[in-house]
């Protein structure tokens, strides 16, 4: 009588095994935002560039990113967050070649990237603080809040849905913030 109690429960975890696996197979892995993705190309470049900071800027330090756990959720790192915004310093020529002697020293502080529990569309909204230290003004705060969407029509499973949508989301902050810095410094 044991034995069959025995099979029964290992029948059980077998079961749950199986469907674990499935799931995962199904479902995929969660992978981080990618810099690539997230930096803008020449396309985004905004249409005032400020004399002032070509060649003068340097990303000092990016907070408040966390690291994507697989079986959980996509997230945006700080490092890829930072290539992202470096990337796209390059892209409008504002890139200090190096950054100790840039004039223009930023530090990012990722506040909130706001995720949907679940959905079709998924919409993430990114709110990121940066502060641009440096020149006759010192510092200046920009705060930037921006939308990123990925639909069923971009990917089907969920997790790579979420990524896109968070790569957007990070990629539309950096290109409102390249505006703004853009027409503040312009002279």
């Amino acid at each position: 009588m044991s034995l069959q109690i025995i099979d029964a429960n290992m029948l059980q975890k077998l079961k749950l095994s199986f469907f674990l696996l499935i799931t995962v197979v199904i479902t995929g892995c969660a992978t981080p935002a990618s810099q690539n993705a997230m930096s803008i190309g020449v396309a985004d470049v905004p249409q005032r560039i400020s004399s002032e900071l070509k060649g003068q800027v340097n990303v000092r330090s990016v907070t408040g990113g966390k690291e994507t756990n697989p079986i959980w959720i996509s997230r945006v790192d700080n490092q890829g967050f930072k290539s992202a915004l470096e990337q796209s310093l390059v892209a409008v020529g504002y890139k200090a070649q190096n950054g100790s002697t840039a004039k223009y020293q930023i530090d990012v502080t990722l506040n909130e990237l706001e995720q949907p529990a679940f959905g079709l569309t998924f919409d993430v909204k990114s709110t990121v603080t940066y502060a641009v230290n440096g020149g006759s003004e010192g510092q200046k705060i920009f705060p930037i809040t921006a939308l990123g969407t990925a639909a069923m029509s971009d990917a089907f499973v969920g997790m790579e849905r979420m990524r896109i949508a968070n790569e957007r989301s990070i990629k539309e902050n950096i290109k409102q913030f390249l505006q703004k810095i853009s027409s503040d410094y312009s002279k």
